[in-house]
């Protein structure tokens, strides 16, 4: 008898707890990224009435008799299934299709390059660092008017930092997408450079600003021109009768001296406008006006220019040019034609060009966050640059992640430490970046709270409540029964 009343308040409390947290997964129910919980029960210790008999010569084994105490909470598990995807048509909102955590983290900004967050490449684990590092689905991102990228709490996004691959080995420029060796300057990174790009060794807080710093562009190592037209196939055959041997190169004597970019492109002249100069081979042009100079000439600069016979080029088309370069030479070479391609049709379909930047700063158009996490900015001059790279990780348990708050996770002795996904360009055997998911941006991971089940959920707890309040009001009626026995 009183046992079962205790066994009644036992009940109240756990269902009462499931109460508690049915009614969080219904008002989070339109939280972005929130993941809904669930109650388990377990039985509590029994009391042991008589032990269990085994059989013997005369009778059979007789079981235990026990009588349950009541029951338990046995544990409050996350439900960690991914929600829907909600577009929202607003650029700074992404959402993880995928396992994947956003890393975000509070302190103050680093003072260099080395600064930030620590990853080990080998083992993909995070280190050294002096932030308060969370974790979040929540991509619902703003930017502060120094372009830092954050959550709407003022948590900073994290991610890594770009540089341009300068050959297969994976060699990278100097220059990093985001300088903090130079206060934060966001420094303009090629999106579509030929080696293709790699991610640094740390993750930093990333930034999006008003406007990106080109670096003036120095050439003092011949590199090979862009092809802007005809047939990338022909190139680089085995015979010297075969297509094109190789491509034209450039050159500077040093960083670009000009106040403009310039565009220098390596074609055949128009045979209308320039039919004096068409049977010279491909011409060199600046910013679209023939030099009246051959790629074979090799050597671009003022005193070339104003070799130019001046019924080609006037004194005041010669003084613009040179006006340009501003010192700088710039050095070309020309291909070698196969002769099968030796006709002035075949080789009038072949164009090379390369931008050539002068130092400052270019305004950003718009940006994009890519399915793998690279940032890319359209600069006024129509380049794309790559800002960064969106950082996530992943955990063996996530659901031993402890909820702080605010749409944020940390994670605990039993969810594992992070595993952070591998950066762009690093060495293929150690990528790990195929198992974290894309970002989409644009959209918004929604609750994973289904409605229909919290709701059957409540139903049923509430009639679990009373009946183990019914429970404890029957053992008090016995127990008044009991007192009344005695008139």
């Amino acid at each position: 008898m009183i046992r079962a009343m205790y066994s009644g308040i036992s009940g109240m409390k756990v269902n009462q707890t499931k109460l508690d947290v049915t009614g969080n997964n219904i008002a989070n129910v339109g939280t972005t990224g929130f993941k809904s919980s669930r109650v388990r029960f377990q039985d509590m210790l029994s009391q042991n009435v008589s032990e269990a008999l085994g059989p013997g010569r005369n009778t059979g084994g007789v079981n235990a008799r026990q009588v349950g105490l009541g029951v338990q909470v046995a544990g409050i598990d996350t439900v960690v299934t991914q929600g829907m995807m909600q577009p929202t048509s607003r650029n700074l909102d992404a959402a993880v299709d995928g396992s994947g955590y956003f890393v975000v983290a509070r302190g103050d900004l680093p003072q260099s390059n080395i600064g930030g967050i620590s990853v080990d490449s080998a083992n993909h684990t995070m280190s050294g660092s002096n932030f308060e590092i969370s974790y979040t689905r929540d991509g619902a991102f703003t930017l502060d008017y120094e372009g830092n990228l954050l959550t709407s709490d003022g948590y900073r996004v994290m991610g890594y930092n770009l540089s341009e691959k300068t050959d297969d080995n994976g060699n990278v420029k100097d220059v990093k997408s985001i300088d903090y060796d130079d206060n934060g300057l966001v420094n303009f990174v090629d999106s579509d450079a030929k080696y293709g790009l790699k991610a640094s060794e740390t993750l930093v807080p990333l930034r999006i600003p008003d406007s990106v710093y080109k670096r003036a562009t120095d050439l003092t190592a011949a590199v090979d021109m862009n092809m802007a037209q005809g047939n990338k196939a022909l190139f680089d055959n085995d015979t010297a009768t075969d297509g094109i041997q190789g491509y034209p190169t450039i050159a500077t004597n040093g960083p670009f001296k000009g106040n403009q970019d310039i565009k220098i492109e390596i074609k055949r002249a128009d045979t209308d406008k320039d039919a004096a100069t068409t049977d010279k081979g491909w011409m060199v042009f600046i910013n679209g006006e023939n030099t009246y100079m051959t790629a074979s000439t090799g050597t671009i600069d003022a005193d070339a220019i104003n070799a130019v016979d001046d019924t080609l080029l006037s004194t005041e088309d010669k003084n613009k040019m040179i006006e340009l370069l501003n010192g700088t030479v710039v050095t070309v070479a020309e291909p070698t034609p196969g002769t099968d391609i030796d006709t002035e049709d075949e080789m009038s379909s072949y164009s090379w060009s390369y931008t050539i930047n002068a130092e400052g700063s270019k305004k950003i158009r718009s940006f994009s966050f890519e399915k793998d996490g690279v940032i890319k900015a359209v600069l006024d001059d129509g380049s794309v640059s790559a800002l960064g790279q969106i950082a996530l990780t992943s955990f063996k348990n996530p659901e031993g992640l402890k909820k702080l708050g605010k749409n944020l996770y940390q994670n605990t002795s039993n969810s594992g430490e992070p595993i952070v996904r591998s950066g762009i360009g690093g060495e293929r055997n150690l990528d790990n970046s195929d198992g974290y998911g894309d970002i989409l941006q644009g959209m918004l991971e929604m609750s994973n709270v289904d409605l229909a089940e919290q709701f059957t959920d409540m139903i049923v707890t509430t009639r679990a409540f009373q009946a183990a309040g019914k429970m404890i009001s029957t053992g008090d009626e016995i127990l008044q029964d009991i007192i009344n026995l005695k008139r």
